[in-house]
């Protein structure tokens, strides 16, 4: 009987924890560096404005009860133990372009690769934004492995651009339909700052997904167009990039809106709903009023 009651106690105890770690919240952290290209506000590269309409965009989900947000400003985080406990990794800020802007601040030192390769290791989802899909060849390795492709700028050193950039309005294609990313995102058109002609891994990595195109950017075959990916690690880590993101006005279209909020959920390791994340856009005085 003694032993019974033991089984039952500690059966009892296996299935406590089992709830209440399905219960945990899946916590993201949105990296927002320091606004370049003019004043905060303007419309363009407004990374915290970026990190902030995102997470008050989830936190009035219908997931909002699943995601813990926590939004970083100004780079990378002074106490990287946030980072140590987060499911998926966002990085909006500027990348160094030669001698101009910054690197991003995941590639900003030794240190900080380090602290992101361990979070990669670990599975933590990951995610790069417009500029910060910048990299050096010193660190194309990493982001070819933790992301999937990266905007090529550099030639032995010299700011010599493997990769492109153009301001169009164009067609954006949806290339993987049956992506978690893409649920309930439909083909639509945008005016934006598009990178293209990006460095992915030859021969082409079988993790990778490309997820939109613009055909009119013309970018070399094959893959020339792409300006955003998915990438399942074969650590079972969650990645993805997009070129897009230079003007604060697109977040008002609601399917690149969504694509980035499914692709949040996707990367933090959750079920991205049958017609993804649904969301309204928010103005910047109810903004304001999100912590």
């Amino acid at each position: 009987m003694a032993n019974c009651i033991r089984c039952f106690v500690i059966v009892t105890l296996l299935i406590v924890a089992a709830i209440g770690s399905a219960a945990e919240p899946k916590r993201i952290v949105l990296i927002a560096g320091a606004k370049s290209h003019g004043p905060e506000g303007n419309g363009i590269h407004d990374y915290a404005w970026s990190a902030r309409l995102l997470k008050g965009l989830l936190e009035r989900s219908a997931l909002r009860n699943q995601l813990h947000v926590d939004v970083i400003t100004n780079g990378w985080p002074a106490d990287t133990r946030i980072l140590e406990a987060a499911h998926s990794i966002m990085i909006i800020s500027d990348g160094r372009d030669g001698d101009k802007y910054s690197e991003a601040p995941h590639l900003a030192s030794p240190a900080n690769v380090a602290t992101m390769e361990r979070q990669i290791a670990r599975g933590c989802g990951f995610m790069t934004f417009h500029f910060s899909t910048f990299a050096p060849d010193q660190y194309a390795p990493e982001m070819l492995r933790w992301s999937g492709a990266y905007f090529d700028w550099e030639n032995e050193g010299r700011r010599e651009w493997y990769s492109a950039i153009t301001t169009i309005e164009a067609e954006v294609d949806l290339l993987s339909v049956d992506h978690s990313v893409a649920r309930g995102v439909k083909p639509f058109r945008m005016k934006e700052e598009f990178y293209y002609n990006l460095r992915f891994a030859a021969p082409p990595d079988p993790h990778v997904t490309h997820i939109l195109a613009v055909p009119a950017l013309g970018g070399r075959a094959p893959d020339g167009n792409v300006v955003a990916w998915a990438r399942l690690r074969e650590d079972g880590g969650r990645s993805f990039g997009t070129t897009c993101g230079h003007f604060y006005d697109n977040w008002q279209n609601a399917d690149f809106r969504k694509l980035i909020l499914n692709a949040l959920v996707w990367t933090a390791g959750l079920e991205v709903p049958e017609h993804g994340v649904e969301s309204a856009y928010l103005s910047r005085e109810e903004l304001e009023r999100v912590e």
